[in-house]
């Protein structure tokens, strides 16, 4: 076993050996100013409504009451149902405790002063909004110097420099195109569409970004509560700031691995610096998954000896489903030669995942990860993303991670 493995396995039996969860239930109250709005949505936070469950709150008269009982602490975030049926929403996050948490929901005018209100005099939500005094105090700091960038970026755009030349033509015939001729151009647009200015602005731009989230975790370290394992969680599984993510890991290690091991967020956090590890050339992780059938499998099982392509998609996903077409014509022609793709699906009933396949034609074997049970995308880095995938060789190395096809096809030319 590598010594990577090792450190992981070290996490998980810290985890699965200490601790003890305590059940909740916090009461929800508020006021709605648009009388018109009939429903709430509640989600824990970090989750994705499109696959997971969540919950409706009635509203009645511009009121509603409700009581949240779960097993253990959780922030949540509230929505209207109207917005997130819009796709566009205003949303709050508060944690579950064992107090009431007061939220007001302005009608929606568009400015700084539509903002849904949370209050509460819970412990945990006072943690909550303190860490958020101090990110507004940090970024009083870091504000001009990101809104120089901004500034710069504008007028890069401005000057038709921001992007490469061709992606300004692109755009220039798409304003004046139909819209069948729109999906045509949009196809001509190269996957990397900043020029070298551009690219050079966004990198500045990323690791001024960087910098601050690292600031922010200087609370984290001084302030060890609750909402701190919580933001932590949250900030391993995005995994994309490298110097953030490298903090992130090294407080969570010394500091609240074993502070609450019992509870969802430390085994979460765990598989996010598991993830952060899933390299090329490197050991891809094993995990269960559930069969159509409604069995539940262990991955390696099914692919032992090939090179298999393990495909994460979603129905709702349209890039998900257009890169795994685009996979079809390659399985055909090495599905002889010892190469294998299996499909899995992240939804919230089999029936969508049933007609997508229909609908694309998919001849490889599809798995299903129903609600997040198996936190399959969580484990693999996704996090709400559609989809993603990995190459996988004989002995579990990771060759590629999301090949498009034509990488994919050269990569089987070279090996089989």
């Amino acid at each position: 076993m590598t010594k990577q493995l090792l450190f992981i396995a070290a996490i998980f039996l810290i985890i699965v050996c200490k601790g003890s969860a305590q059940s909740v239930v916090c009461h929800i109250s508020g006021k709605v100013e648009d009388l018109k709005e009939k429903r709430l949505i509640l989600y824990e936070s970090g989750t994705d409504p499109r696959v997971n469950n969540y919950i409706t709150i009635d509203i009645k008269d511009g009121r509603f009451d409700y009581d949240l009982s779960i097993d253990t602490l959780k922030c949540y975030t509230v929505t209207l149902s109207s917005e997130y049926e819009k796709g566009s929403m205003r949303v709050a996050d508060f944690i579950a405790e064992n107090t009431t948490v007061y939220i007001t929901i302005p009608a929606g005018t568009g400015d700084s002063n539509d903002l849904i209100k949370t209050e509460s005099d819970g412990k945990e939500n006072a943690m909550m909004m303190r860490y958020a005094a101090y990110k507004d105090s940090v970024f009083t700091i870091y504000g001009p110097q990101f809104q120089k960038l901004e500034a710069r970026r504008d007028s890069l755009h401005k000057d038709k420099l921001y992007l490469k030349p061709i992606v300004y033509e692109i755009y220039s015939k798409m304003e004046h195109a139909r819209n069948t001729q729109r999906d045509s151009l949009r196809l001509l647009l190269p996957e990397n569409p900043l020029s070298n200015l551009g690219a050079e602005m966004e990198a500045k731009y990323k690791e001024l970004t960087d910098d601050f989230y690292v600031d922010l975790t200087k609370w984290f370290e001084n302030n060890k509560c609750f909402y701190s394992l919580a933001e932590i969680r949250k900030g391993v599984a995005m995994n994309t700031l490298p110097k953030k993510q490298a903090r992130l890991e090294e407080i969570f290690l010394k500091q609240y691995v074993d502070y609450m091991p019992k509870h969802p967020y430390t085994q979460e956090a765990a598989y996010g610096i598991a993830a952060s590890r899933l390299q090329v050339g490197k050991p891809y992780i094993d995990y269960h998954v559930r069969g159509t059938d409604g069995q539940t499998v262990k991955l390696s099982s099914l692919y032992k000896g090939k090179i298999i392509f393990i495909d994460m998609w979603a129905s709702w996903c349209g890039p998900c489903r257009r890169h795994a077409k685009s996979v079809i014509p390659v399985y055909e022609k090495y599905k002889d030669k010892g190469f294998q793709v299996i499909g899995i699906a992240r939804e919230r009933n089999i029936k969508t995942m049933e007609a997508a396949i229909k609908q694309d034609g998919y001849p490889w074997l599809n798995l299903l990860e129903l609600n997040d049970h198996h936190n399959i995308w969580l484990k693999n880095g996704l996090n709400n993303s559609g989809g993603g995938g990995f190459l996988i060789d004989e002995k579990g190395i990771i060759l590629a991670i999301y090949p498009e096809a034509d990488e994919l096809e050269q990569i089987l030319q070279e090996r089989l």
